[in-house]
């Protein structure tokens, strides 16, 4: 089966302006600095700018308790030192220049793009889209869990004079030097290597439940018993697939935009499991009862063997594939197709072929 994995890059600016105007460039600058510094909900909801959010289109605009508190925690530390101010010859335009020193924005995007991709594979399959709310609750959870070193950039205000006064225009240039370039850099499809996306987006696989997994994999009587224990059965699969998935990641090679992987894939041994089914089924085909039953009858029977293997299953084995990643231009993304699954199942479909020996 094909998987994609959405990365959604999350955007924050830093500074949305008030267009206040004030007597000195250098006044203006400390008013917008210390609004900052001095954040209560009302101000960081004017901070938020959802034209650099990129979500899906259903996504709400509400701003929630999860999103005032990410953006507190992100300026908590910020401290900004006022280096020098120049004001052109006609006085219409001034330039201040900054230090800014916050938390270290590019550990924290890292950090943020892993819990991303993370978060995508764990919601695989679900209806659920990605929302404001849960983009800014992972940055939340980055910054509880995480202490990020502050360090120091620099930042530059044009500035403006309207009718007497100097007024800070909108730049998003500005916003991003603010948040200490988090936007560049989450925009930046670079930022984690091929090797740490592909360990991102395999290790939420292993906590997945058996309902996760029926999910992911579309196990809708994925034996083709057409039995009334169908349901049963793709359970007891799910079941084994969580309780035996590991995964190791042996070598990464990349070129230019393309990388390949070789992991090996740690599942149940459905070959094993199906021979011993096959068994009961050729043990049951030397019994009268089998001369005389139809064919429903037979893969019923066939059911029951199943069902009752898997749930006495206790072998595991190893396959290993080849996953390939590309970079879009955006982010590394894993090309999960047919391999994974099949790593998974041990080749379910030439087995369920020889399923059936006394048909």
């Amino acid at each position: 089966m094909d998987k994609k994995m959405f990365l959604p890059l999350l955007l924050l600016a830093a500074l949305f302006l008030t267009g206040c105007g004030y007597a000195a460039p250098e006044k203006a600058v400390r008013q917008e600095m210390d609004r900052i510094q001095k954040l209560d909900e009302s101000t960081i909801k004017a901070f938020v700018s959802y034209e650099d959010i990129r979500l899906s289109q259903s996504a709400p605009l509400e701003i929630g308790s999860e999103t005032t508190e990410a953006i507190r925690l992100f300026f908590q530390n910020f401290k900004y030192r006022i280096r020098s101010s120049s004001v052109s010859s006609d006085g219409q335009t001034a330039t201040v220049e900054l230090n800014i020193t916050n938390l270290d924005a590019k550990m924290l995007a890292k950090d943020l793009c892993r819990s991303m991709i993370q978060a995508s594979t764990s919601q695989e399959g679900e209806e659920e889209p990605e929302s404001l709310v849960s983009s800014f609750a992972l940055m939340k959870k980055c910054l509880e869990e995480n202490d990020y070193p502050l360090v120091t950039t620099a930042a530059t205000v044009h500035l403006s004079r309207q009718n007497g006064e100097w007024i800070i225009p909108e730049d998003s240039r500005l916003e991003d030097q603010l948040a200490g370039g988090l936007v560049s850099y989450l925009r930046d499809p670079y930022l984690l290597p091929p090797d740490d996306v592909l360990e991102c987006t395999l290790a939420p696989f292993a906590d997945f439940t058996a309902e996760q997994w029926i999910r992911y994999l579309k196990l809708d009587d994925v034996f083709d018993t057409g039995s009334d224990l169908a349901g049963e059965i793709d359970a007891a699969l799910a079941q084994q697939i969580a309780r035996f998935f590991s995964y190791e990641i042996t070598d990464v090679s990349q070129n230019g935009d393309y990388a390949a992987a070789q992991v090996t894939i740690s599942s149940l041994d459905l070959s094993k499991v199906l021979s011993g089914c096959r068994q009961s089924l050729l043990d049951y085909a030397e019994t009268t009862a089998s001369i005389r039953a139809t064919d429903a009858e037979i893969r019923q029977k066939a059911a029951e063997y199943l069902l009752s293997a898997l749930q006495a299953n206790e072998d595991s084995v190893e396959n290993t594939l080849t996953i390939h990643l590309s970079n879009n231009g955006y982010s590394w993304t894993v090309l999960m197709d047919e391999t994974f699954a099949d790593a998974l199942l041990g080749g379910v479909d030439v087995a369920v072929d020889s399923l059936y020996p006394i048909e």
